[in-house]
């Protein structure tokens, strides 16, 4: 039996052809050599009139860097920010990475819990909780990579008011999945509705799952002179710059590829009420609408103390095991983003496959006793 993967994180379908033919004809120019750490002239000033047109924010050049992918970004940004033991504050569920991140940045991390009950978004009241003196950092990932929720107009203005009270936190929103978002083309931004915050946001965004990019390995940040010259600093000394074909590629999706940003997010919706109407099928599970990313959020606690051939299933990660080894489905469980009892599941995939791994997954609780 063949195995399915409803793992991954990252799109399945191409890279646009028109996005493909600006990195060919940069590499036929002979645009291959080193950038600026930081990035090309032309790679800054898109991101410029990115940043102007989609969060309606004016930056300079010094506002501004790009290195290898969002994940690179980020963990510069944590180095630099951050001092040993002080606190990161991450709302549950949250991406895997980040807890090894906040390690090497010989910082803390504090989960913060969000609930099934306030849709996975985060509370202000619960955040409130979680700051203390040593708090440093507060991560946003909206939307959300594992659950698909998407903080609300008046939940990040309600987050604002909070991080008003509290100057020495700094906001790292990470934008990775911004224009997958079902209801608009942007997901609602801190950025834009707290405006009096703006110079402790650094917005960290990059070209792998909104133009379909993930091997070209382009990501960028905007935030204040200061913080984003101390990343610059750490990029120059470590990774040095950034493909130049890449940036050169990634200058052009970010100012001529809104055909193609669009194309792909309607696709995505297409995919999403599938894999909604498939799920919502199969008894036993739970089901969280996602409102952006490419992830079903399924809740199985209510497959806890079934039987298989092996065992019994007693958590999420039992239940991704049990899976896998009878039907060859191949999920991520929710211990994964310090939440047990869900399972993410990657609907971004092609139709046929995907009613094929429903069909296994369904006749693999068909099963249980």
């Amino acid at each position: 039996m063949d195995v399915i993967s409803l793992s991954l994180g990252e799109p399945t379908w191409k890279t646009p052809e028109s996005i493909c033919a600006a990195g060919i004809q940069a590499i036929k120019e002979g645009y291959t050599r080193y950038t600026p750490a930081g990035g090309s002239q032309k790679l800054k000033q898109a991101i410029i009139f990115y940043t102007k047109r989609w969060l309606g924010l004016n930056v300079t050049s010094a506002q501004v860097t790009a290195s290898i992918g969002a994940k690179f970004i980020l963990f510069s940004a944590l180095q630099s920010l951050c001092n040993p033991d002080e606190e990161v504050l991450v709302p549950t569920p949250y991406w895997v990475s980040y807890p090894s991140m906040v390690e090497l940045a010989q910082a803390r991390m504090v989960p913060v819990p969000t609930y099934a009950k306030d849709n996975f978004r985060l509370q202000p009241d619960i955040l409130k909780k979680h700051i203390t003196e040593r708090s440093k950092v507060l991560i946003l990932n909206s939307p959300n990579n594992p659950s698909g929720a998407v903080l609300s107009k008046s939940d990040l203005i309600s987050l604002g008011k909070v991080l008003m009270d509290h100057p020495q936190i700094y906001v790292l929103s990470d934008d990775i999945y911004n224009h997958l978002y079902f209801s608009g083309p942007m997901a609602p931004h801190i950025l834009q509705l707290c405006p009096n915050l703006k110079d402790r946001i650094l917005s960290i965004n990059a070209a792998s799952k909104n133009y379909s990019m993930p091997g070209w390995r382009l990501g960028w940040a905007v935030g204040n002179e200061e913080l984003i010259g101390a990343m610059s600093k750490f990029q120059s000394q470590s990774v040095s710059c950034a493909s130049s074909i890449s940036q050169e590629a990634v200058a052009y999706a970010l100012v001529q590829g809104d055909k193609e940003l669009e194309a792909a997010r309607h696709n995505l919706i297409k995919m999403k009420n599938l894999a909604l109407d498939s799920f919502q099928k199969i008894k036993g599970l739970e089901v969280f609408p996602p409102e952006g990313a490419f992830y079903l959020w399924v809740n199985v606690k209510k497959l806890y103390s079934s039987s298989w051939k092996k065992g019994k299933i007693n958590s999420s990660a039992d239940f991704v095991e049990a899976l896998f080894q009878e039907k060859a489905v191949l999920c991520v469980p929710g211990e994964e983003f310090n939440y047990p009892g869900y399972v993410r599941i990657h609907f971004a995939v092609d139709e046929q496959i995907w009613h094929s791994a429903c069909n296994r997954i369904e006749t693999f609780i068909s099963s249980l006793s």
